[in-house]
């Protein structure tokens, strides 16, 4: 039998929830699925247990950390299978709800990216995504994320987006929407590159969806964390703006809004777009780190609009 669908795990120093998200998918039916593990230059034992619970994945190394970008399409060019599947390293599938997603994308030759329901683990039914939507600010959403399961995302949804944690997606749909012989954009590193895809995908044609069917359990943090889940004190606030989550996702939403935002849409949507900046400027004011990407963001935004239209080199 052929194999269909190659379900791709980027790590980076993961040993604490490499294992069960290994053994997890050990479980799954070998003859049709392709497993492959790009390490991002780990010190710790994350090969060795790949190894030891999944002997015949197929793993690329790099020896420093490349970013969830580059390493997920270094793979993404290996992948000789119809459909792939990202996944984070602490993420723990259940194959019965991944079989779904593959029924309906198989279903559905217009069909490019799919997504089911995420657990946080051991939330009680603590909801980890149920797919990304486009907010008026133009910034990405996990739908449900942080909330009980009470039955509210039982339908059926179009998405702007679905997680890079755990997406489906359809391969000749992300060549279609490649840009520089890339899927993921590299120039992002980290964060808000699945929700820049899914945008191109949109754009392009292809569509995006949800179905109400369980197919991880994703080992995060529990529990709602204050406002914008910025932490309950001071101490927590300073920190998550001093990270570099922080920079990159401020740098990533402008250039995102920059390489697939029609101009009308951006018009129409400043008044939204200019509040969620002002926050961030009047933060920046307090953190050295977070000021110093305005810089690196508005010097990468000509490039970005260049590749909108087709043009960068």
């Amino acid at each position: 039998m052929d194999k269909v669908l190659t379900i791709q795990i980027v790590g980076w120093n993961g040993e604490k929830h490499l294992r069960a998200t290994a053994e997890a998918l050990a479980h799954a039916p070998q003859d049709i699925i392709e497993v492959r593990y790009v390490d991002n230059g780990s010190e710790d034992a994350s090969l060795d247990i790949i190894r030891e619970i999944l002997p015949n994945a197929d793993i690329l190394k790099f020896h420093e950390n490349q970013g969830f970008a580059k390493a997920h399409n270094a793979g993404i060019a290996k992948c000789i299978t119809p459909f792939i599947l990202t996944l984070d390293q602490d993420q723990e599938i259940i194959w019965s709800g991944i079989e779904k997603l593959l029924e309906a994308m198989q279903n559905n030759p217009k069909l490019g990216a799919i997504q089911g329901k995420l657990y946080r683990k051991n939330g009680e039914h603590i909801i980890d995504s149920a797919g990304i939507m486009r907010t008026l600010s133009f910034n990405g959403k996990e739908r449900g994320s942080n909330e009980q399961d009470t039955g509210q995302y039982e339908e059926p949804a179009d998405l702007l987006a679905v997680t890079g944690g755990c997406g489906l997606y359809r391969v000749e749909a992300l060549k279609n929407v490649a840009q520089n012989n890339q899927i993921f954009d590299e120039q992002f590193f980290a964060y808000k590159e699945d929700v820049d895809l899914g945008w191109r995908l949109h754009n392009a044609g292809w569509e995006v969806k949800y179905i109400p069917v369980l197919v991880s359990y994703h080992a995060r943090t529990l529990g709602k964390r204050g406002v914008f889940n910025w932490g309950l004190s001071l101490k927590n606030i300073q920190e998550r703006i001093n990270s570099p989550r922080t920079k990159w996702s401020l740098r990533n939403y402008m250039w995102m809004i920059a390489k697939n935002a029609s101009t009308k849409q951006i018009i129409l949507h400043w008044p939204f777009i200019k509040a969620r900046l002002f926050i961030f400027f009047v933060l920046s004011l307090f953190s050295k780190q977070l000021f110093s990407v305005w810089k690196e963001t508005w010097a990468g935004l000509r490039k970005m609009r260049e590749k909108q239209k087709g043009l960068a080199s």
